[in-house]
């Protein structure tokens, strides 16, 4: 066991030798902001002040050379080879995160599974114990290889043992291997809960923005707003290509009688005028956004899909005065082998 101490704070904890240091914080009940937990974000990185660490399984393109020569490391894929001291970067726009239920691991066995278009699939499961979650955090799958697959929850904490996920199949995907087998019945490890992306209760109006299975966590925020009576205005960004790949029509129809102020906007990015479903809009959620909202400082803005997408939006957004501190994204990267560090 290495011992890390965090600076300026003091916080201290100890990591495993096959453990990576954010694992070890979180399972610790230590808060730090991260994102994708599989080195491709810089949303861990922080600074190494003193000790030494194998962080050869983080991207090269989540830190420049100039930072990691000057001691930036990504926690999520950083692994102690002696006590280390880390500043954690605490600059004016980093938020303090509240305090957070620390992961753990739960069995969870299969009830049922259903096709909710070609490319996204409902998961449902029940765990051998209830979990503690803030609306918008995530699960990691562990497989019997051992990788471990993320994906968000779309029920809200009060479901309790019984957990909803919206997936996405993807050809040869190793995650889509295992919906093709398994049935009802069946026994999937998980750990949980993961993730930043939460709603914040500033009393500000919402833009919540997804695309594909990035409706999961946001359908997760927005069931779990209606059960708390928040009391703010919501617009809801949502792209698919068609009609037919809109998904959770229903429940987004019960939350608009249910939350005073919500607006629902899907936009399709191949549909055309006569077969826009109410509300809808031709083309991606950048250009009804780009349209709808002009002065974006009044916001707090929540993104769930792509990279690319959440990027796009994020720029935008930020174009129309929306301060980067508020602008909350869950980025879903594919599960490819990432670029290794340069040695």
């Amino acid at each position: 066991m290495a011992h890390v101490t965090l600076e300026p704070t003091g916080e201290e904890f100890s990591v495993g030798e096959d453990e990576d240091i954010l694992t070890a914080a979180l399972h610790n009940g230590i808060n730090l902001q991260y994102g994708c937990r599989h080195g491709n974000c810089s949303s861990c990185k922080h600074w190494l002040l003193d000790g030494d660490v194998d962080d050869s399984a983080g991207s090269v393109y989540a830190i420049p050379r100039n930072e990691r020569e000057d001691g930036a490391i990504l926690l999520c894929c950083a692994y102690a080879k002696s006590d280390l001291v880390i500043e954690i970067d605490q600059h004016d726009g980093v938020e303090k995160l509240p305090p957070m239920t620390p992961p753990s691991p739960r069995r969870a066995r299969v009830l049922d599974q259903r096709t909710l278009t070609p490319n996204l699939v409902e998961l449902r499961v029940a765990l051998d114990h209830p979990l503690s979650f803030r609306a918008g955090q995530y699960a990691e799958f562990t497989l019997d290889t051992g990788e471990r697959r993320s994906y968000s929850l779309a029920s809200p904490p009060s479901s309790g043992h019984e957990l909803t996920f919206c997936v996405k199949r993807v050809q040869n995907g190793v995650f889509t291997t295992v919906l093709d087998r398994i049935e009802p019945g069946s026994l999937l490890h998980l750990e949980a809960p993961f993730g930043t992306m939460f709603l914040r209760e500033t009393g500000r109006p919402v833009i919540a923005v997804g695309i594909g299975s990035g409706i999961a966590p946001l359908l997760s925020i927005l069931t779990d707003a209606a059960e708390q009576n928040i009391d703010v205005p919501i617009r809801f960004y949502y792209g698919a290509r068609t009609a037919g790949d809109l998904v959770y029509l229903d429940e987004l129809a019960e939350l608009s009688r249910r939350l005073r102020d919500f607006q629902f906007i899907p936009c399709l990015s191949q549909g055309s005028p006569d077969t826009l479903p109410p509300n809808g809009r031709v083309g991606r959620v950048t250009r009804a956004l780009a349209g709808d909202i002009r002065d974006a400082s009044l916001y707090d803005a929540y993104l769930c899909g792509a990279p690319e997408m959440c990027d796009a939006v994020g720029r935008l957004l930020e174009a129309k005065g929306l301060p980067e501190a508020r602008i909350h994204a869950d980025k879903f990267y594919p599960a490819i082998e990432t670029a290794q560090l340069p040695a």
